[in-house]
């Protein structure tokens, strides 16, 4: 298992080396629970932040250091002004560490890019696929929500076009 302090540790020092600024974090969780994301950044009431990173990062030797990293950098660059989202800001601040450090930190993550092959596929149980008519790109969804729903009035990340076709799974 991977030193998740010393990670954390590195990881600040590697951001801040830059001059980017961190919000004020108040709480760091190693999710056990979590099955679908790597991390995750909250905003709280009072403007700290609390970050989650899954357990199963750090638990599983397949998964390098690096992409560990990429991880926990993509969430701390969230906690900067105006980075909650993946545009502007954050993109632009992911960029920057991409190129210096040369990580991959993007918008989405799959477990074959941190080295575990068909990771969610085996524990993610899907009942919706969605997938764009206009560029290809595929969302899988467990449960209904807004998005399964109203999926027609979305737009596509990768391409912004609203031509969603929906399968049921399960």
């Amino acid at each position: 298992m991977k030193d998740f302090e010393e990670l954390k540790d590195k990881c600040i020092g590697e951001v801040t080396h830059l001059g980017i600024k961190l919000g004020n974090i108040s709480s760091w969780e190693i999710n056990t629970r979590a099955k679908t994301r790597w991390g995750l950044c909250k905003l709280n009431p009072d403007g700290s932040y609390s970050i989650e990173i899954a357990a199963r990062l750090l638990e599983d030797d397949r998964i390098s250091e690096t992409a560990c990293k990429e991880t926990i950098i993509h969430e701390l660059l969230h906690t900067c002004k105006g980075c909650m989202r993946h545009t502007g800001k954050w993109k632009y601040y992911a960029e920057v560490v991409n190129q210096v450090y040369g990580y991959n930190i993007k918008r989405v993550t799959q477990g074959i890019e941190k080295g575990v092959e068909n990771y969610e596929s085996k524990e993610m149980n899907v009942k919706y696929v969605f997938t764009c008519g206009n560029c290809g790109a595929t969302i899988y969804r467990k449960r209904d929500s807004k998005f399964t729903r109203y999926y027609r009035y979305y737009g596509c990340a990768r391409c912004g076009a609203s031509a969603w076709s929906r399968k049921t799974v399960g």
